[in-house]
């Protein structure tokens, strides 16, 4: 085999076709992926679709061959196997011990393929090395947090030697990298996002966190899906949000020793055991820490959570209802009815109505200058209270700020940006949770992000870290106001990357920064749209390289979904969505005007003249 070019990645994960060609497998490649129950039939160990296969880990066979040895253990590493401990008998004694699976999770955009063997040039040094390599586009590090990548070429030597076993020897890998590697339908199938929650610091909202944890139970300590979130809050947020957030939980909680398996009882209320480091904790404290768990766990069962409860050291501490839980909810968008609003033909906006027969713009418009025309606008932004609007005017040039509940004057701009044309001139605005409203000035001779302290004339500029020469084209501030989208061009590519705000000083010392922007969209060519789609997840329009135009989902850490692609829309230049599912999308796309998405329906066009759909935010 030495010198002979072999190609296992995709040939090893070929489909088996009968409970034959299965037992061949298992005595060939080590493991076999198999489902769980149910009739013997063809399946694939990476099936896109089916999270609910199980891979089971066998150990190595006798007088294993060394490509069969590596294509067991790339098996074994997609498995739940306890501690990994099928996977650690492929290797060496001594790399059995040292390796570290959870240091870091490395997502390929298929299964891993491998060429070789190959011999050490010198017969001093011996063995075998196979190359795995791949197309490298997402790590899970050791904190749980999913960073995409741009597509890159991934390339790691796999070395194996014959070690003693009894009285023969046998074939084992005895350096390989640290970590996992897995193809992306593994990955999906073994890993589940999660947000969790903190607070924002200096406000009592909460603020999501997204990690991945283990669809089932982690191999390493044994805990269940819903122990994992609990017990991730518990270690604190995520060391990219951890400056702007932080927990109510008293340093040192964690779960009662041996807790593994937390489980809801009939009315779907949870109870958690803590340690003795919350024992003492004040009842108000004991609720926030109980709400962080209730958004948490919200979305891990499929019944709505009725109850969170605390003990420690065997008492009682506090529990939340849902209804309790809501005084804490991330954003503070807990009771906002979110209507969409729109600018109509003339300029002018008006709410959006997508049950209103009349055909009038005229009867939806807002009361006040943004509404009787006495402000013509090209973009706008809706206060979260929907009593007052930005808007920018329609040459780009001016943002005002005014009611939309009265006849308030229009009064004077906040800012007038002195680009020399429309597209160097003012960016659609947006407010955060906090009454403030952000926009850019593109002008190129003095680009810069502004803050309007609730919304009034008195701004402050914000520095943003790391543009490295791209101008801001867009800002989306999420509901919460820790984390900011920004859509940034340089070239002819548009890039989706999001920043934490901090906020320092006040009055004369106050200080506004954007800090450790981070890119979510590596493998787009361009993103020409976004908008904060609820506390975790935005909407975004962008290509693909030599793709065409898409609309979809993407989580506020960067990760996405095969689902999350929705129904082909052509020419659509903004989108808007709600912070909650119940709120239908609604998008502006060109000659079919606005439409909209209702959960579970297609699109539909609600207005034939009209542009800049937003709710608000």
């Amino acid at each position: 085999m030495g010198g002979d070019r072999l190609r296992r990645g995709r040939t090893r994960r070929t489909t088996r076709l009968a409970a034959g060609l299965v037992v061949l497998a298992l005595a060939l490649a080590g493991c076999a992926s198999i489902p769980d129950q149910g009739d013997v039939e063809p399946v694939k160990a990476s099936p896109q679709d089916e999270s609910q296969v199980r891979v089971y880990a066998v150990p190595p066979p006798a007088n294993a061959s060394a490509g069969d040895i590596v294509d067991g253990f790339l098996e074994a590493m997609t498995s739940d196997d306890p501690d990994f401990a099928m996977a650690r008998k492929y290797l060496a004694k001594d790399e059995a011990k040292d390796w570290q699976p959870q240091k870091v999770t490395t997502v390929l955009s298929e299964a891993p393929d491998l060429e070789g063997p190959t011999k050490p040039p010198s017969s001093e040094q011996p063995g075998l090395t196979y190359q795995m390599h791949g197309d490298e586009i997402a790590t899970v590090d050791a904190g749980h947090v999913y960073r995409p990548l741009k597509p890159a070429r991934y390339e790691q030597p796999l070395h194996l030697i014959q070690e003693e076993e009894g009285n023969h020897k046998e074939w084992r890998i005895d350096a390989l990298p640290q970590g996992l590697v897995l193809g992306a339908s593994d990955f999906q199938r073994n890993y589940r996002p999660v947000d969790t929650y903190f607070y924002a610091k200096g406000d009592g909202w909460l603020v999501s966190d997204p990690v991945f944890i283990r669809q089932r139970i982690d191999p390493l300590t044994r805990m269940d899906p819903i122990t994992q979130a609990v017990n991730t809050v518990l270690s604190g947020p995520t060391g990219w949000l951890k400056p702007s957030v932080q927990s109510s939980f008293p340093a040192g909680t964690r779960l009662q020793k041996g807790t593994r398996t937390l489980q809801f009882d009939d009315s779907n209320a949870l109870t958690v055991p803590l340690n003795e480091a919350a024992a003492k904790v004040r009842p108000e404290t004991c609720k926030m820490m109980a709400a962080q768990l209730f958004f948490t766990l919200r979305d891990l069962t499929s019944t709505r959570v009725s109850q969170i409860a605390l003990r420690a050291g065997g008492s009682s501490l506090c529990s939340v209802s849902g209804d309790e839980a809501q005084a804490y909810a991330p954003g503070n968008t807990s009771g906002r009815s979110d209507d969409a609003f729109y600018v109509d033909s003339d300029g002018r906006l008006a709410r959006l109505k997508p049950d209103d027969k009349s055909g009038s713009d005229k009867e939806n418009r807002v009361v006040g200058p943004f509404g009787d025309g006495t402000a013509k606008l090209d973009s706008v932004a809706i206060a979260r209270d929907e009593k007052l609007a930005a808007g920018v005017g329609q040459d780009d040039k001016s943002l005002y700020v005014t009611s939309i509940t009265s006849d308030a004057e229009l009064g004077s701009p906040l800012v007038t940006s002195q680009g020399k044309k429309a597209s160097d001139r003012l960016s659609a605005p947006s407010w955060d949770s906090r009454g403030d409203v952000w926009v850019a000035d593109r002008d190129p001779d003095h680009a810069r992000l502004l803050q309007f302290e609730n919304g009034t004339s008195s701004s402050e500029e914000a520095e943003v870290e790391g543009l490295d020469g791209r101008r801001i084209e867009a800002v989306r501030i999420s509901s919460d106001g820790v984390r900011i989208a920004l859509l940034l061009t340089k070239g002819n590519r548009t890039s989706l990357e999001i920043g934490r705000v901090h906020q320092s000083g006040s009055g004369d010392h106050k200080k506004l920064a954007v800090e450790d922007l981070k890119s979510l969209t590596p493998q787009m060519e361009t993103v020409t749209a976004v908008s904060w789609a609820g506390p975790s997840r935005l909407v975004i329009v962008g290509k693909e390289a030599g793709g065409v135009q898409q609309v979809r989902f993407i989580q506020a850490d960067g990760s996405t979904s095969d689902a999350s692609v929705l129904p082909g829309l052509n020419q659509v230049t903004a989108v808007a969505a709600g912070d909650t599912d119940s709120k239908a999308l609604v998008a502006d796309s060109g000659d079919a005007g606005i439409v909209q998405l209702p959960t579970g329906g297609n699109w539909q066009a609600v207005v034939e003249h009209g542009s800049s759909p937003v709710y608000p935010g």
